[in-house]
């Protein structure tokens, strides 16, 4: 996006951005429950059938190396995993809330948390807390983090569209509402091309799940601090 919106091509005006974070469970089954946890490396043992599967998916993807490249010293690896339910509510109501810049911080803070210092993403006084920080009324949240019913429709109905959609991996970014980038963990080039074909067509300010995830226009309106 930096580089983007740093060299607008053919020395137009240039492309700001904007991001809305769709709630999508690896782990549908999980309870949600504070008391119910595993560890990562048991999870990815199970879901790639062994060390040998395990082994093959970390080759492919090299997640740790991509990591390393973008400043990452270390995952976790028995960092502990849990629902993320609690977790998405939180972001929802941040974005709904405090935007779109106040939620992208308490995204980036809580993926240090989780996948560097090994916290649980279903852990209530962590997200408060890391809500407060990011610029959200921390009474507010904690609220929202009281009442199980706080944001469940909306995501929901956020999960109704990915299925409609056929979207069963992350990270999957669609761009301005309109077009689909290949699931998985793409490469900086490639994003930069991506956006480079919205640029080419004069931008795109539609939003696939903002209905869904009931988010004020005025959310989608805001840009990202990109400094």
């Amino acid at each position: 996006m930096r580089a983007v919106r740093a060299a607008p091509a053919g020395g137009g005006l240039p492309m700001d951005f904007t991001v809305l974070r769709v709630p999508f469970f690896l782990e549908p089954d999980y309870p949600t429950g504070a008391e119910f946890e595993e560890t990562n490396r048991a999870r990815l043992l199970r879901k790639w059938g062994g060390a040998a599967g395990w082994a093959a998916q970390k080759a492919r993807h090299d997640l740790k190396g991509r990591g390393r490249a973008v400043g990452i010293a270390r995952f976790d690896l028995d960092r502990i995993a849990s629902s993320t339910r609690l977790s998405h509510r939180v972001v929802q109501f941040v974005t709904r809330t405090a935007g779109v810049n106040a939620a992208e911080r308490l995204y980036a803070d809580l993926n240090r948390l989780h996948f560097e210092e090994g916290r649980k993403l279903n852990d209530a006084p962590m997200l408060v807390a890391a809500a407060a920080r990011a610029g959200a009324d921390g009474d507010a949240v904690a609220a929202c983090v009281a009442d199980p019913d706080a944001g469940a429709a909306e995501i929901a109905a956020a999960g109704d569209l990915l299925r409609d959609l056929g979207v069963s991996g992350i990270p999957t970014m669609i761009l301005g509402g309109r077009w689909r980038l290949p699931s998985g963990a793409l490469h900086a080039e490639d994003l930069v091309a991506a956006f480079r074909g919205v640029e080419a067509n004069g931008g795109a300010t539609g939003a696939a799940f903002a209905d869904a995830l009931n988010i004020p226009a005025r959310v989608m309106e805001e840009t990202l601090d990109l400094a």
